[in-house]
């Protein structure tokens, strides 16, 4: 299931297994489009089903995949929780990934003791709360990032004191710092 916080436009691409390069992944990924991608996809929309005489679609099907084959995964998923109280306080975090809820304060929202809701979260999670508020921080640091946002902007966004403290965790937890997901990033 996929869902999105915020304005989303998408794009479904269907590769044929035998089209597939090696080094894709072969499951679903989340990837952060390039302003390259994002005109390949376009014009590979218009000019599908449409005569190829002279094999352009082909070559620019071909320069579509092998720009996919090159931009950042996001290895992050960030579940949601099922238990009501645990939802209360992961929805809270969504609604201003930028504030400093620390778990006296998520406990509050959430209508249950802190060690309580500390529990919860490692029962459905298998985490720490504060990991899953990492982890949904990063989410949102994404689009501002993609929207060719910089990375001290990102940080101060979402709560962090400095961007270095902001980069050193995200390249902690995605294994990539922060620029390598910016809509103008130079090619690697």
């Amino acid at each position: 299931m996929l869902r999105a916080r915020g304005a989303v436009s998408l794009r479904t691409l269907y590769l044929a297994r035998d089209a597939v390069p090696p080094g894709l992944p072969d499951k679903a990924a989340s990837l952060v489009v390039s302003p390259l991608l994002r005109a390949l996809i376009v014009r590979a929309i218009e000019t599908a089903g449409a005569p190829d005489p002279d094999g352009r679609h082909a070559r620019l099907l071909g320069v579509l995949i092998d720009e996919i084959a090159t931009l950042p995964r996001c290895p992050l998923q960030l579940a949601l929780p099922t238990e009501p109280r645990l939802r209360r306080a992961c929805e809270a975090i969504l609604a201003a990934p930028g504030e400093r809820h620390d778990i006296a304060a998520l406990a509050a929202i959430a209508g249950t003791s802190e060690r309580t809701l500390a529990r919860l979260a490692e029962q459905e999670f298998g985490m720490p709360i504060s990991f899953w508020r990492q982890q949904a921080r990063i989410l949102a640091a994404l689009p501002i990032l993609a929207g060719g946002g910089s990375v001290t902007e990102a940080a101060l966004t979402l709560g962090y004191a400095s961007p270095s403290a902001f980069a050193s965790m995200f390249r902690r937890q995605v294994g990539a710092p922060p620029s390598a997901f910016r809509a103008d990033r130079p090619p690697s």
